[in-house]
């Protein structure tokens, strides 16, 4: 998200450009706004997609909380794609990191 000229808030073309979201995690998550699903797997760099719970919500939901209030980003505003307010888990994605031996399996394949 962005906002426009005229302080309007706007969702960016790309969610995340780069190809090395999750680089070096061995923990942990993260959660991305992503309602049009266009980060791919390919841009985790050693991370996986996976569900955002209700219990993932009630993490997430507060730091929203406060963004609100420092920067008046409302999650209302955050929760609407295309004129709709979606749920939480059909606009947000959780990224974590997968575990070291499929992480190892994967390098010894690429040599």
């Amino acid at each position: 998200m962005e906002f426009d000229r005229r302080g309007k808030l706007v969702e960016q073309a790309v969610p995340y450009p780069g190809g090395n979201l999750f680089s070096l995690a061995s923990g942990g998550a993260i959660y991305i706004r992503d309602p049009r699903r266009k980060v791919v797997e390919q841009q985790l760099n050693g991370g996986v997609f996976g569900p955002v719970t209700d219990a993932d919500w009630r993490v997430i939901r507060p730091y929203l909380e406060e963004n609100e209030r420092l920067f008046g980003i409302a999650i209302d505003d955050l929760l609407t794609v295309a004129g709709r307010r979606l749920p939480p888990a059909e606009v947000y994605r959780k990224v974590s990191a997968v575990s070291l031996a499929v992480l190892a399996s994967a390098t010894e394949k690429k040599t």
